[in-house]
């Protein structure tokens, strides 16, 4: 699943707008249920977290940005890396 890829390496999320920093992704494999917490984020204003059946059917929207079933558009955010 393309989403689960990009939430990897990401270290900002941002949400219908909203900036959250990325604490926890999960490893993307075959054996993750409908429950199983899949991203935990953070902001000053709380914490979410999105689990397996959150993120299912969600459709790409450009590199790294989808839209979820429940129309939340999420962007995952990398900083850039200079040599």
């Amino acid at each position: 699943m393309n989403i689960l890829l990009a939430m990897q390496d990401a270290k900002f999320v941002q949400i219908n707008g909203q900036m959250f920093v990325a604490g926890y992704s999960c490893d993307p494999d075959d054996t993750l249920v409908a429950d199983d917490i899949v991203l935990e984020i953070s902001a000053a204003e709380g914490e979410l977290e999105l689990t397996f059946d959150d993120i299912q059917d969600a459709v790409e929207l450009a590199p790294d940005v989808y839209r979820l079933r429940s129309g939340v558009v999420v962007y995952f955010l990398r900083p850039p890396t200079i040599h």
